[in-house]
């Protein structure tokens, strides 16, 4: 019987923790399929480092150090990529990222390892809502990045538009739930089924991002058959383009981009076309049953591309192959 691979699961150190609820959501539930197929071992040669660039300042000593990583503007800060060329490999989440960091580090040297979706995000059958609102559903972080103002402007359209509502999953806010016309602002800690009946309830997915390293959100909704609407830019783009979504065009502009370590830096990022988004939005209402085929189209794609049992092994087998 061949040897498993042995690894030294390093993220959750307090030195090399991401600075991102993401981050550790990956390191969590990646580390959870890798156990079944390698043994995670503090002695282990080679370590797996998932964190943030800004965060990565000591390599772990006498150690292969893969740092899993990414970024989200279209440059990095000198500092942050002096610290990427400390580690000894680099691994990263989509094509695009790639291309990012490609431009700080050997591209040679740099592995994607696609995030997956967990197989409880199931396709639900949707039909057009008649005893209550069709939804329209965004989740994210309350910041810029994941286009909340985008979101704001777009509903300007339809806030008096009968039989709408957009509802916000977001955190860090007042931890409540909140509705105010027909506008839902929920902020509440959900569990993964609580999210999943969320995504199940909803009729069509908003996601305008300005950048994305890989876009989980946007992959977990689309497993669930939403009709997906997000912006044609970054990472979501490994996963996503007009045969299972609908796309948004973009203009690049500048963004703000403020790390945990204090960095702050200008960088780009894309600006979605709200008016666009708001005819796709309108499309999609009108023609619900075409939408929902594209939707369930998307929903066998994920679950066929992108599972965390198949991220697992490609890690593996890329270590394997690099010792």
């Amino acid at each position: 019987m061949e040897d498993r691979l042995k690894l030294c699961w390093a993220t959750g150190k307090n030195d090399l923790i991401g600075n991102a609820y993401g981050y550790k959501v990956h390191s969590d539930t990646l580390m959870k399929y890798v156990t079944e197929i390698a043994d995670i071992d503090p002695d282990a040669k080679d370590a797996v480092i998932i964190a943030s660039s800004d965060l990565y300042t000591k390599p772990m000593e006498n150690k292969t150090n893969w740092l899993f990583t990414m970024s989200e503007g279209t440059t990095l800060p000198e500092k942050l990529a002096n610290n990427i060329k400390k580690a000894d490999h680099l691994l990263v989440p989509s094509t695009w990222a790639k291309e990012i960091l490609g431009q700080y580090y050997d591209a040679g040297n740099i592995f994607i390892v696609h995030h997956g979706v967990e197989k409880e995000f199931k396709y639900t059958k949707r039909k057009f809502p008649v005893s209550r609102p069709f939804r329209f559903l965004w989740v994210g972080a309350p910041n810029e990045r994941k286009g909340w103002g985008e979101i704001a402007s777009v509903w300007k359209f339809f806030e008096r538009q009968p039989g709408l509502e957009l509802y916000l999953k977001t955190t860090g806010l007042k931890n409540e739930y909140e509705s105010k016309g027909n506008v839902i602002l929920d902020s509440r800690n959900l569990s993964q089924n609580e999210l999943i009946k969320l995504y199940h309830s909803a009729h069509c997915f908003l996601f305008p991002t300005r950048a994305e390293g890989f876009g989980l959100v946007l992959a977990e909704a689309m497993a669930t058959g939403l009709p997906c609407i997000a912006t044609d830019y970054s990472g979501v783009t490994d996963f996503f383009d007009d045969t299972v979504g609908y796309p948004l065009k973009y203009t690049m502009g500048d963004i703000k981009a403020t790390y945990a370590d204090g960095t702050i830096d200008t960088t780009q990022a894309a600006f979605p076309d709200v008016t666009e988004m708001a005819a796709i939005m309108a499309w999609i209402y009108k023609n619900y049953k075409k939408a929902l085929m594209k939707g369930k189209k998307a929903s066998e794609f994920i679950h066929k591309e992108f599972s965390w049992n198949r991220s697992a092994q490609t890690l593996v087998n890329i270590i394997g192959q690099n010792q």
